[in-house]
């Protein structure tokens, strides 16, 4: 589509939509054929399509196991994925506990002062994690927010030996929270499912239980993940 073309579909004045486009095309959302000068989709956009149905088809196999977690262990179960430097909540499950810790969907929180965050930080590829760790400002959000590049980075290290993440008191004040990697076939990081609750309802005896769960739970949901996958991969090729 020509710019004319793009500011009479949209009513977007000219000299507005100049600037617009001109962003997300270094955004890479979209690109401007040198011949025609025509704008197109760019792989920006297709990206952003396939992150979609990657989530979407987590989503799915997820939402069962989530339930079946908050019900074997009477805490709040949370699924989240990587989004710009944040873990992002993309399904729930409420504790039904009277004190409990209310987990909504949408909600980002730092990599480095949440359990699943440090999860998908510590599965990132090593030159990814580092470069996020030079850039990351450590802004306290608790009084146990860690503040050293250098102390993440050895726990981080920590939870990829052990297989676990762990924020304590880190992103809201009295809550816990643990967190496991869900992995593909080839050992890709899709996400991290986790638990979160008072910190008066974990103690070294419970953890080890709530990790082996956890654990179990990881499998399931990325089976079914993988199910989906080969699902959607058939009826396209139906």
């Amino acid at each position: 589509m020509t710019h004319a073309e793009i500011a009479r579909r949209t009513a977007v004045p000219k000299s507005s939509l100049t600037a617009l486009l001109h962003n997300l095309v270094g955004r890479g959302y979209i690109e401007q054929l040198q011949e025609s000068q025509q704008f197109q989709l760019g792989e920006g956009a297709y990206a952003l399509a396939r992150r979609g149905a990657h989530n979407r088809d987590l989503l799915r196999a997820s939402e069962p196991w989530l339930q079946r977690l908050m019900h074997d262990t009477e805490e709040s179960a949370v699924l989240s994925v990587l989004r710009n430097d944040m873990a992002e909540r993309i399904a729930s499950a409420q504790s039904p506990n009277a004190v409990l810790y209310s987990v909504h969907v949408g909600v980002m929180q730092p990599l480095y002062a949440s359990s699943a965050g440090k999860v998908l930080l510590a599965w990132l590829p090593p030159a990814e994690r580092e470069s996020y760790l030079q850039r990351v400002k450590l802004q306290p959000r608790t009084e146990q927010t860690i503040r050293s590049a250098a102390v993440l980075r050895r726990q981080l290290q920590q939870i990829r030996e052990e297989g676990v993440g762990w924020s304590l008191s880190e992103f809201t004040a009295g809550i816990v929270g643990l967190a496991v990697p869900v992995l593909d076939v080839h050992g890709r990081m899709l996400a991290a499912v986790g638990l979160a609750m008072p910190a008066s309802r974990l103690d070294d005896a419970r953890r080890q239980t709530l990790v082996d769960i956890l654990r179990a739970t990881a499998m399931e949901i990325a089976a079914a993940a993988d199910r989906a996958k080969a699902a959607e991969a058939k009826n396209v090729h139906v």
